[in-house]
This record gives structure tokens, sequence and C-alpha cells, in this order.
């Protein structure tokens, strides 16, 4: 039985995977979590973040969103992203956060109606680049040099997506504030059951399953996960009955 930090929203799942070479190994863990927060904060957590986005037109960086220049929505101060399908923006909060609010402050020039639609998304994946997390809210629209409050209810996440689905769209941010409480770890424990004839009494080959668990989380997207074993794995010979032949009496 193994243990690791990990974000919500995991249950129950089954990952079918070869840890060692010609052996075939069943993991599945289910995900038990308790709150250990580290700090309790309604400030805007946005500005310690790390930012990246789908493109980026001349030198209207991501991180500009975050520079705490809302009232200056002007260029260079704005993040924007080329004229493409799907644009989006996503934001590292570094650790995982309940977030309560999202302020998005427009740009106050021209184009005020490209954020037209854009949604704000949340939580721990990176899958889709993090655009296929759950929504929060949909921005019908923001006037020009506006401030525009969304509740996100205390939803978790480590990511804060906006995203305008569809094609020729341009998304420009002049600030994206995020508020909550956190960061919070989630302790969770894993039961693994493997099916293997290798002696996984061997130190270095748990450390190759821990390896391939890890490697199989990060695919999906949980790069901040730390593994260990909490107990050595118990060996279980199973016998098997051969049929017996019964010689004698011409039978």
């Amino acid at each position: 039985m193994g243990f690791f930090y990990m974000p919500s929203g995991l249950i129950n799942y089954t990952l079918h995977e070869s840890a060692i070479v010609g052996r075939a190994i069943i993991f599945t863990y289910f995900i038990d979590t308790h709150y250990v927060p580290k700090l309790i904060s309604h400030r805007n957590v946005a500005v310690d973040g790390a930012t990246t986005q789908s493109s980026t037109f001349m030198s209207w960086f991501a991180e500009k969103a975050i520079d705490s220049n809302r009232g200056l929505q002007q260029y260079p101060l704005c993040s924007s992203t080329l004229n493409e399908s799907n644009p989006w923006w996503r934001l590292d909060l570094r650790d995982v956060y309940k977030i309560s609010k999202v302020v998005v402050t427009n740009r106050n020039d021209c184009c005020a109606g490209q954020i037209n639609r854009a949604e704000i998304r949340i939580g721990n994946s990176l899958e889709n680049n993090g655009n296929d997390n759950p929504i929060c809210a949909v921005i019908p629209a923001i006037p020009a040099g506006e401030s525009y409050n969304y509740s996100c209810g205390g939803m978790e996440g480590r990511y804060v997506n906006l995203i305008i689905p569809g094609d020729m769209k341009i998304l420009t941010l002049c600030e994206v504030e995020v508020y909550g409480q956190g960061p919070v770890l989630k302790r969770s424990f894993v039961k693994m059951q493997f099916n293997s004839r290798v002696d996984l009494t061997d130190p270095s080959l748990r450390e190759k399953v821990l390896k391939q668990l890890g490697s199989v989380l990060a695919d999906k997207g949980f790069t901040n996960v730390t593994l260990r074993w909490s107990q050595t794995p118990k060996r279980v010979i199973q016998k098997v009955n051969a049929d017996k032949s019964h010689c004698g009496n011409g039978k």
C-alpha cells in the first residue's frame, strides 16, 4: 500500500499498466481525501501564479493579465492571443485553492466585445491544456475598461483557464484576479493490487512500480504528486490444484 498527495476529483480510477516487462499488473486505487490547510486567505492569489496562453500577439504576454494593473487597460498592459480557433489563457496557482470568485477586467480601447462568451474553467487537470476542467462561469459581455466578478462557489483547482470557443477569436485580458481559500493539500491513500510473478518485496522492483504509476499520473496532467510505500507488499502464493489421474482396476 502506498500514499501520495493529489488533487481531488479522482474517485475510483482504475489503471491497467505493466510496470515490469512481461508481467500484467493492475493498479486500482480509491481516493479518500482530507483537508490539510496550510494557509487560509482571501487575497488575490493570482499574482503568485504562472501564466501561459495558446499564442501571443506581439508583446501582449500572458503574464500581463496578472501584473496588478487592473485600472490600466491599454497596450501594453494586457495579454492577448492571435486571431485563432479556441484561444485560451491559463493561470497555474502552484497549489490547490478553494476559489470563491474570479474578477476579469476587459480592455479599454476597441474590441471590447472580443471577450464575449469566454468560459472560466477551474480544476486540476492539464488534459487539453486545462480547457476540459469544470466551468465556473461564462462571460456574456464586459463593457470596455470594466471589471466583473464571477462567483465560483468554492470550486477547487490549481488551474484557472479562460477560453473562447469558436473560430477566428482573440482573447485579450487586462487583469485576472482569483480569490479564495488555500492552498490546501489533500492526503490520498492508494490501494494497489498486483498480479505478478515477480517478487515485489525487492526494493528496486517496488521503485519501478512507483515510477510507472507516477508516469501514468503525469500523462493525465498530475505532476505535483509524491509517491512512497507505506509498507512492504505481502507476497501471496496461489496454489493451483492439478487434476489427479487414477490408475488401477482397469480404470
